[in-house]
């Protein structure tokens, strides 16, 4: 797979987390007019609401490590030859790895526990159940971890140029 084509896959799961957002404040709007005007609140909107911030927040890894978006500081690195530059990027990229990897390396038996296991969360008339989240949480640390490595491959084949991967897409 070309390397512009992961950069749009994750432009795309952007894009659906975007979405998401709009629906999350649609879900808000409905439940605030529902309190006031009907007295009756949504029932689930706490759940929905509560796993859908990290569903959003991990569906926009990817699109944040190739825009270069990600924690970090320039403050000495302004200062530095660009090997070494160069050298520290791969540094980080490669951590970025090892930590997303190990995150969807270790969600993966959770996820198949909570889908044998039937686990939900809420209570009353409204449940939902936990490993479609988990199972997403898994995929899309893997895709972060795989955006890491694939920002390693393109930044030492001279792709990036100091930059991030979305200014060369």
């Amino acid at each position: 797979m070309r390397f512009s084509h992961v950069v749009g896959v994750a432009r795309a799961i952007h894009i659906l987390s975007s979405i998401w957002v709009f629906l999350l404040a649609l879900l808000i709007l409905a439940d605030v007019f529902g309190r006031i005007l009907f007295l009756s609140p949504i029932p689930g909107t706490k759940e929905i609401l509560q796993n859908s911030v990290i569903m959003v927040t991990f569906l926009q890894l990817p699109l944040a490590i190739f825009s270069g978006s990600m924690l970090r500081t320039t403050l000495l690195v302004e200062y530095m030859p660009p090997v070494v530059k160069k050298l520290l990027r791969t540094l980080c990229y490669l951590l970025g790895f090892a930590l997303f990897a190990a995150l969807a390396y270790s969600t993966v038996p959770e996820a198949f526990e909570a889908l044998r296991l039937g686990e939900f969360e809420g209570v009353g008339r409204v449940r939902f159940y936990t490993w479609p989240f988990r199972f997403l949480i898994a995929i899309t640390a893997a895709f972060a971890a795989f955006a890491y490595l694939s920002m390693v491959v393109a930044d030492w084949r001279g792709a990036l140029d100091g930059q991030d991967a979305l200014q060369n897409t």
